[in-house]
């Protein structure tokens, strides 16, 4: 591709290339056969249930759940094209963003860079909060430049809708607030504006647009809160140097080996830091990667988790590496392809070359297995159609909520919680306490003790549901019928 292109065709490029990207995704979804997984099923069951505020998550992607299967129905396809959407979106706004800060060329290139990036590539077959919370992290970024190019108090009420829809999605966007605090520190011409209207008008709204989870946390113990310091510095283990060492090792897969390992070199030339652009991306990046970086290092951190750091940084890396390293770009962003076209024809692939899957070999394998479960359960589910789904397992109530559908409605969840602590979402709405009479379909991955079953009026085993994925992968679910809870034993 010519650099000597006007903006209009870098502009075509751009629209182009991301949106191939999304029909070829959007193709593996509906012909990849790639089953829902439990946090897409535990989201999709909170849709069913509208509030402004869940136990470990905030509300935005569930709203949007509940607007895509209400048009488009709960078919894997419908489900998980709402993160093809999002992230190619995202990858948009970064042009917009490259365009605004270098050139349409710079901007082309690191959209189809971003769209490249392993880790998109992945997290678009999977819904997630990860997804909105990805592209109001882009919006964000992008308002910034342009309220502070002229302290337009427009886009400062841009900055704050946006930011605000952010808090929605994850309350991991805090750390751009961080970053970008610093960037307005940093540079001189932005310092001033730490005192205009404007800005804090976009404060003002940003928590304007929060406040309905804001008051639902407040009325809830700020459980959701609570939930995030628990998992994070609520754990006293700490300096586990193999963890971050492993960390960082999947943050070079999750880039892109090649641009993730071009990008020290990068960085430690002394120009890089002097001009405003880099140091705005940078710094709107960092605070995030540092610390997910400590939280590896304190006790684990999830690959996903520094995910956001890589709009900036992608678009970085993609700048640099056009200066001096065009083939570099264009080497990275092929590899990174076929890397996800791997990831993505993985079964296929395997079948070809004789690849033996096992919970060794298969990256799907905590996927598979659990649909032709809930088919099973389906016929007992007709002889009391009424009755809801019992469990103290998240995953089971999460997984047959949505593979045992009757007539493509989901079942009624309830929680088994005698232990009166908040776990998950299903504890906090559906214990079986609130509404105890009746009929219940009890589901175990164990036999149920007979203290459990005296808890109930009257109980009995109506089957052992049994799959066999592979030689070292199967799956055993023992089902009861259970009638008028009658108290916690």
């Amino acid at each position: 591709m010519n650099s000597s292109l006007p903006d209009h065709s870098w502009t075509r490029i751009a629209w182009w290339g991301v949106l191939l990207l999304a029909i070829y995704r959007l193709a593996v979804l509906a012909y990849g056969d790639i089953p829902i997984d439990v946090e897409e099923a535990y989201y999709l069951s909170w849709s069913q249930q509208l509030a402004a505020g869940y136990f470990s998550k905030p509300p935005l992607l569930a709203w949007m759940l509940a607007g895509v299967s209400h048009t488009l129905g709960e078919s894997p396809l419908a489900i998980k094209s709402l993160a093809v959407i999002l992230y190619t979106a995202t990858a948009l706004v970064v042009y917009a963003l490259g365009a605004r800060l270098y050139s349409a060329r710079t901007g082309a290139w690191a959209a189809l860079a971003f769209q490249s990036l392993p880790i998109v590539g992945v997290l678009s077959l999977f819904i997630s909060t990860d997804a909105p919370l990805m592209l109001f992290w882009a919006l964000t970024l992008y308002g910034f430049v342009r309220a502070v190019e002229h302290d337009d108090p427009r886009w400062w009420i841009f900055v704050g809708v946006v930011a605000g829809l952010g808090l929605l999605s994850k309350y991991t966007i805090g750390a751009l607030a961080v970053g970008l605090l610093l960037a307005a520190l940093v540079e001189p011409r932005w310092r001033q504006l730490l005192s205009s209207r404007g800005l804090w008008l976009g404060v003002a709204v940003a928590l304007l647009v929060w406040s309905p989870n804001l008051a639902w946390l407040a009325a809830h113990d700020f459980v959701t809160l609570g939930h995030t310091q628990q998992i994070t510095v609520g754990i006293a283990r700490a300096g586990e140097w193999g963890n971050l060492f492993e960390f960082l090792l999947g943050q070079v897969a999750v880039f892109g080996p090649i641009m993730a390992l071009a990008m020290p070199f990068l960085l430690a030339r002394r120009p890089v830091w002097s001009d405003s652009a880099n140091r705005l991306l940078l710094l709107s990046s960092l605070p995030l990667l540092l610390l997910v970086c400590v939280q590896a290092w304190r006790t684990e951190a999830n690959l996903n988790w520094a995910s956001p750091a890589y709009i900036g940084l992608a678009l970085l890396v993609t700048h640099l590496l056009l200066q001096r390293w065009r083939a570099w770009l264009i080497g990275a962003i092929a590899f990174n392809l076929v890397l996800l076209s791997g990831m993505y024809h993985y079964h296929a692939l395997a079948d070809r070359f004789d690849v033996q899957l096992t919970r060794k070999t298969d990256p799907y394998f905590k996927r598979l297995g659990w649909a032709e479960l809930g088919q099973q359960l389906v016929p007992l589910r007709r002889l009391y159609p009424d009755a809801p789904l019992l469990s103290d397992s998240r995953k089971l109530l999460a997984l047959f909520g949505y593979h045992a559908r009757l007539d493509g409605r989901m079942a009624v969840l309830r929680a088994w919680n005698p232990g009166a602590s908040w776990r998950h979402q299903y504890d906090l709405h559906d214990d079986i306490q609130q509404d105890p009479t009746g009929d219940f379909l009890l589901l175990s991955r164990a036999p149920v003790s007979q203290q459990v079953l005296a808890s109930f009026a009257a109980a009995e085993l109506m089957a052992v549901l049994k799959v066999r994925v592979y030689v070292d992968l199967s799956h055993q679910v023992y089902v009861y019928h259970v009638r008028d809870f009658r108290g916690y034993r």
